[in-house]
C-alpha cells in the first residue's frame, strides 16, 4: 500500500506541530519553585567547598550510574574516568576554596 501525501496537507501537518511545541515550551510550571535557601550565597569559603563537594559527589553518582550501563572494560575504563574526574574536580575545589583565605 503506498500512501500518497499531498504537500499542502505535509506543510499544515509540520505548521501545526510546530506551534504546538512553542506553546508548550513557552508555559511555565509556577507550581514548583526553588527552595529558598537555594538563592542564599555561599558566604565563607567552607560553604563554597561544601557546595563544590556536593555538586562534585552528584556528578560523580551519576556517571558512576551511566557505567553500570556498560560492560567489560567499557564500564572499567568509564568508571576509571568517572573517579579521575571526581579527584580533579575536588582538587580544583580545595584549591579555589581554601586557597583564598591563605
Amino acid at each position: 500500500m503506498k500512501m500518497h501525501i499531498k504537500p499542502l496537507s505535509l506543510a499544515f501537518f509540520i505548521a501545526a506541530n510546530a506551534f504546538a511545541l512553542h506553546v508548550n515550551a513557552a508555559e511555565e510550571n509556577v507550581q514548583y519553585r526553588d527552595p529558598p535557601r537555594w538563592s542564599v550565597p555561599d558566604r565563607t569559603p567552607q560553604a563554597r567547598f561544601a557546595t563544590m563537594k556536593k555538586e562534585n559527589t552528584n556528578a560523580y553518582a551519576q556517571a558512576m550510574n551511566d557505567c553500570r550501563a556498560m560492560r567489560g572494560r567499557e564500564a572499567a575504563d568509564c568508571k576509571r574516568e568517572a573517579r579521575a574526574n571526581f579527584d580533579r574536580d575536588m582538587r580544583r575545589a580545595r584549591e579555589m576554596t581554601m586557597g583564598a583565605h591563605r
